[in-house]
């Protein structure tokens, strides 16, 4: 009796020691794995990747795709996409390492941002030109502990990732939504026309001085307030679009609301027109010269501008004088 116990606990301890070794290879291996790239392919090899897409669930897909050194959209007409962000993007996934392997049922992937489709539904990361087929990521939540939940299609293991990939699913993001960047310091002057024939001009006479003034004030009058112009020349020191509409597919009849003419102590010149569509305001841009990379714009595209953003353009001399004394 004494005996037949004695070979049942060296029974159970070596059952014991067996599974215990199962555990920790497991464990060992799942060890192994943590810290690897996400994406060793893309380890210093970001000119390869020739497109990208961007899904989730049944949104439209946005594609970006790599025309000689530029990006850009081809659903959108081939306008240029926000290189930017595009190469943030790129340079996270290839410093991207596993930090932890989390669950693998797929019950959990809803819950988590990871689901194939419907409710829960993961963002999908499609990268084309890393060699044979395209590789597909699936993005989920960021992690409280700092990274983002991934995995991949035909895999249901889920991975906590060191680096913060979390995609806007918007298209409009990922334009380079830049029209112009002219230095508030060099504009000598802005001036503008309404549809009805009133005019504006504000400018000064060196870039020394701060303050635009009104070019035609009336006599016995002034400003309102000192600086009262000048976010009438700031405006094109950070102007980006709302919206964009190739002129090869837009149309717009009729006078413009509002014409400008932008000009630099360097001689630079900038020229553009708005026209109401829709309770919209559009801007065309015109003519040009001297600007160089400070004009991002093209002029075979039609840019809707916010409400605020024209009302700083289309002031009215009436609006900017103080009472009469």
């Amino acid at each position: 009796m004494q005996r037949k116990s004695l070979w049942m606990l060296l029974s159970f301890a070596l059952l014991l020691g067996a599974l215990l070794v199962w555990l920790q290879r497991g464990d060992g291996i799942a060890r192994q794995a943590e810290r690897q790239l996400l994406l060793p392919a893309l380890a210093g090899q970001l000119e390869k990747v020739r497109a990208l897409e961007i899904r989730h669930g049944e949104l439209p897909r946005i594609r970006i795709v790599r025309e000689g050194d530029a990006w850009v959209v081809p659903d959108k007409a081939g306008y240029p996409a926000a290189a930017g962000e595009v190469n943030r993007l790129l340079r996270a996934l290839a410093a991207a390492r596993k930090v932890e392997a989390k669950t693998r049922n797929p019950d959990n992937h809803a819950r988590l941002g990871l689901a194939e489709a419907g409710e829960g539904a993961a963002t999908r990361l499609t990268l084309e030109g890393l060699g044979g087929a395209p590789q597909v990521l699936l993005i989920g939540q960021a992690s409280r502990q700092g990274g983002q939940l991934v995995r991949w299609p035909d895999d249901a293991q889920v991975w906590l990732v060191d680096q913060p990939l979390a995609l806007v699913d918007n298209e409009l993001a990922w334009l380079d939504r830049r029209i112009a960047e002219i230095p508030f310091a060099s504009v000598r002057e802005v001036a503008v026309r309404h549809a009805d024939g009133e005019r504006l001009r504000a400018g000064r006479d060196s870039a020394e001085q701060f303050n635009l003034n009104l070019l035609d004030l009336p006599a016995g009058r002034r400003l309102a307030y000192e600086g009262a112009l000048n976010s009438m020349a700031a405006l094109f020191s950070s102007l980006d679009f709302a919206d964009a509409a190739s002129l090869a597919q837009v149309a717009f009849d009729g006078r413009p609301e509002l014409e400008f003419v932008v000009r630099t102590f360097a001689g630079g010149e900038l020229q553009g027109r708005f026209y109401l569509r829709g309770g919209q305001h559009w801007l065309v841009l015109g003519e040009s010269r001297g600007l160089g990379a400070q004009l991002i714009g093209q002029r075979d595209w039609a840019y809707r501008l916010e409400a605020p953003q024209y009302a700083v353009l289309a002031r009215r001399a009436g609006e900017l004088l103080a009472p009469r004394e």
